[in-house]
This record gives C-alpha cells, sequence and structure tokens, in this order.
C-alpha cells in the first residue's frame, strides 16, 4: 500500500529546515519546529501554548502539558518531557522576545509579531513550507502535520516505543487506537501487519 498522506522528514530534512528560518523570527521559528519534531504535538496544541506553560519563575520546566481543550477529543491533559534540544531552544525565544517577566505568562509562546496574538495555523504551515523551499527539500506531502509524522516515526522503533502499540497511542494523544494504527500505516506500510503485531502483544 501506498501511503498519499502528508510525510515525515528524514533526519537530513530536519536539520537542512531548522537551519533554513530566517528573519526577525527565526529563534521562534526554529523553536516551534523543533517543539513540534520532539513532542509530536499537533499544530494547534503547539499554538495554544502560553510562556507560563514553559517558563515559570525564571526558568524552564522540564515538562509541557497542553490542556485538554486545545487537545483533539478533549477527554485529557498531555504532557510531554521537553528535549533538551527543543528547551535550549525555546529558551532563546524567550529571552530574545523579553518573556521572562511574570506578566508575560499568558503571553502565547508563538506570538504573531510579539503581539498578544498566536501565529494562527495557516501562518505555520506557511513558514515551513517556506523553509523547506529554502533549504531545497521537495515540499511535496510536507504540511506542518509533518513533525508529528516525524515524532512518530522516530519514536516507534526500539529503544523508544519499540512498536508498543498502547504506549504510541499515549504519546500520540490518541483516545481511540484506529487512529493510532493510521500512523502504523505509514511507519510500517500495512495496516494487516500493524493488527498482526498487536494481536501477538
Amino acid at each position: 500500500m501506498q501511503y498519499t498522506g502528508c510525510r515525515p522528514l528524514s533526519d537530513d530534512e530536519y536539520e537542512l529546515i531548522l537551519h533554513a528560518f530566517e528573519g526577525k523570527y527565526v529563534l521562534r521559528d526554529q523553536a516551534f519546529f523543533d517543539l513540534g519534531i520532539r513532542t509530536g504535538f499537533r499544530i494547534s496544541e503547539l499554538l495554544a501554548v502560553k510562556v507560563g506553560d514553559i517558563f515559570r519563575d525564571g526558568r524552564m520546566l522540564s515538562t509541557l502539558t497542553v490542556k485538554k481543550s486545545w487537545m483533539k477529543g478533549g477527554k485529557a491533559d498531555q504532557t510531554m518531557a521537553l528535549h533538551p534540544s527543543a528547551s535550549k531552544r525555546l529558551h532563546d525565544w524567550i529571552v530574545a522576545a523579553g518573556f521572562v517577566s511574570p506578566e508575560m505568562a499568558a503571553r502565547p509562546l508563538f506570538s504573531r509579531q510579539l503581539t498578544a496574538r498566536s501565529l494562527s495555523r495557516l501562518q505555520a504551515r506557511s513558514i515551513l513550507k517556506c523553509a523547506a523551499s529554502r533549504a531545497g527539500v521537495n515540499t511535496d506531502r510536507i504540511a506542518s502535520h509533518s513533525m508529528r509524522k516525524t515524532f512518530a516515526r522516530n519514536i516507534w522503533e526500539p529503544p523508544f516505543v519499540d512498536k508498543d502499540m498502547a504506549k504510541m497511542a499515549r504519546l500520540l494523544g490518541h483516545a481511540n487506537r484506529s487512529n493510532t494504527l493510521r500512523y502504523i500505516e505509514f511507519l510500517d506500510g500495512s495496516l494487516d501487519q500493524a493488527v498482526m503485531e498487536m494481536s501477538v502483544s
């Protein structure tokens, strides 16, 4: 079966795109991209993050929690550990943007021109697509969801999730396992194979 949805990024493509962001908000865009790759949160969940969700009392938190009101399905909060790479990029952006004071806690982390408004989903997609194009990466089937697909691909294999469907569903915030199976389709190429592997575990 040939998968036709948006695709994950290779390690080389990740590096190329990461260093292709440019302009006044390069630190914001790099932080957004790296956080998406390292947590697998959906774009709407990333854009809902406030400064105070990740930076308090002058320091970075070790985890990021997205409130259930912003999660697809909205049944529970989702908490992910912050990878050191994402944490450093986020800290650099927070300092550069002047978001370090307590009164900035409610400000969108990925703000539009340092205002109290978050980037829109369309703007975030455009920023990613433009960086990929500048990097010389084929932009066919690349969209903001590619960050989530990249996270899923990277975490699926040993020594991480090790093809454990329950762990994968929890990391992706899926209440329904059928949604997780859709990710396995592009990871292993076959829903039948995924069902067989799940049956014996």
